[in-house]
């Protein structure tokens, strides 16, 4: 009978845990909403580009805020919206789902009035803050 060689059994060992950890890691994430990041691209509801694409870090605002900071459903001013909605590929939770060229706010004011608004009180409270300008989100 062969005698099986300590190394290997912990190098197999070593795989099946590092296979383990990126399985749950990965189930993590799709169950946690979108990808790590996420491209808002205007165009696609206006049929134009006047300044580029925004690279939004889903992943660093998942670290930092809760998920019904961001995703809402109004009604009578209360946030009626369901957590358990928020699922990944769930077109529905996507900001273009309500807002669209025609609603009120429109796509980009929606997007400039929650991110700019959040990043400004963040400064006014003195807290650490994302970008404000223009130029901070759309970089070329």
């Amino acid at each position: 009978m062969a005698v099986l060689n300590k190394q290997p059994r912990s190098a197999i060992t070593a795989l099946a845990l590092t296979l383990l950890v990126l399985t749950v890691l990965g189930g993590f994430s799709v169950s946690h909403g979108q990808e790590a990041e996420i491209v808002l691209d205007n165009a696609n509801a206006y049929g134009r580009g006047q300044r580029p694409v925004v690279r939004f870090s889903h992943e660093l605002h998942m670290d930092m805020f809760d998920c019904l900071d961001c995703h809402h459903d109004y009604d009578n001013q209360e946030n009626v919206l369901d957590e358990e909605d928020l699922e990944a590929g769930n077109p529905a939770v996507r900001c273009t789902s309500c807002h669209d060229s025609d609603s009120t706010p429109d796509l980009e004011r929606a997007y400039h009035v929650q991110c700019m608004g959040c990043h400004r009180q963040a400064r006014i409270n003195g807290e650490d803050t994302g970008p404000e300008l223009c130029g901070e989100c759309h970089i070329k």
